[in-house]
């Protein structure tokens, strides 16, 4: 056997069981909820059929005009780079993305086809990868920082400690991550461990990232932008939720959802099948603080149809226009 070989077994294991862990956490977690709740399905699927299609139809066109936000976001990202690439191109990765997020498990896994196609259209630009990367990190961090200032601009954790302990959680998580990207001391010395568990293209990817980053120390106007673009398009998903609550006839603040949202959508990095049952516990978790676990579960599984519908809808215009071409270029930001 060669050596190459030996190295790829272990990395077929590790993405074999991986996927079988993800399989498990997704529906285990699905069967409990669906076990617990047997005798208040027929209330959770009569909630269903009263949905009214008018807001369902809102949710959808509030959520792809908000996916213009992020595609004008992983625009300039890209472009901090030195690559220019239409929005057109960028939007249309992001539908790719849509598709895959429901064939692949979790949401990562639409992540890599982006970056794949934007590989490919680039002929080969590695700053490609890190761009996808750092993207998800400007979203990451926003939607941590909308979650935290919920606290302070609307009144939704009087008397709830389920939301006021994860706020605390969410601090703590967001200072720690914005010492780790951005204290170069810190990263040089993760850098430079040595862990025989943690394979050194890891340690390379960390300083990659870590090198894109500052890069947009450079860049201040382009940050700004993205920032801006990435609150934007978040205040559009929260619209979705609110809007998908209110074709149910559920009546939840809004101010809610500006906390809820961006946990739910960082639940989706975790292991599972496109967030298949982590999403359900979740909102099982917090939306019984406003309403019924009946409406909770209710409003959960029509999520979970948008999101697996929006996908499809990605899916199709994928089928009919293919891959992307190579219309990227190299230009100079100095």
């Amino acid at each position: 056997m060669t050596d190459t070989m030996e190295k790829h077994i272990p990395t077929k294991k590790r993405k074999i069981w991986l996927t079988l862990l993800r399989f498990i956490v997704s529906f285990s977690l699905m069967g409990t909820i669906l076990y617990y709740f047997r005798g208040q399905l027929p209330t959770v699927f009569h909630y269903l059929k009263t949905i009214q299609p008018l807001y369902f139809v809102l949710a959808v066109l509030v959520f792809f005009t908000g996916l213009l936000a992020v595609a004008f976001r992983l625009r300039s990202v890209i472009q901090v780079h030195g690559t220019k690439i239409s929005v057109s191109t960028t939007y249309y990765v992001n539908l790719i993305a849509l598709f895959f997020n429901n064939v692949l498990p979790s949401t990562i896994g639409g992540e890599m086809v982006k970056a794949y196609y934007l590989y490919k259209a680039s002929k080969g630009s590695v700053t490609v990868f890190s761009a996808v990367v750092v993207d998800r990190l400007f979203g990451l961090v926003t939607m941590l920082l909308i979650s935290i200032s919920s606290i302070f601009f609307l009144d939704i954790a009087q008397g709830s400690h389920k939301i006021l302990g994860s706020i605390v959680m969410l601090t703590a998580a967001t200072i720690t991550l914005a010492v780790l990207i951005f204290n170069k001391k810190i990263v040089d010395g993760l850098c430079q461990l040595h862990i025989p568990l943690l394979p050194a293209i890891f340690l390379e990817k960390i300083r990659e990232v870590y090198r894109t980053m500052y890069e947009y120390r450079q860049h201040k106007g382009i940050l700004g932008e993205c920032i801006a673009l990435t609150v934007l398009g978040q205040i559009s998903f929260i619209m979705v939720n609110f809007l998908l609550a209110t074709s149910l006839s559920i009546e939840i603040p809004i101010g809610f959802f500006f906390f809820f949202v961006p946990i739910l959508l960082i639940m989706g990095v975790a292991p599972s099948v496109n967030g298949i049952g982590v999403r359900e516990a979740t909102f099982l978790f917090y939306l019984t603080e406003f309403t019924t676990p009946e409406k909770a579960l209710a409003l959960s599984l029509l999520t979970t149809f948008f999101m697996i519908f929006v996908g499809i809808i990605g899916g199709i215009i994928y089928a009919f226009k293919g891959g992307i071409g190579s219309g990227i270029e190299r230009v100079s930001l100095d």
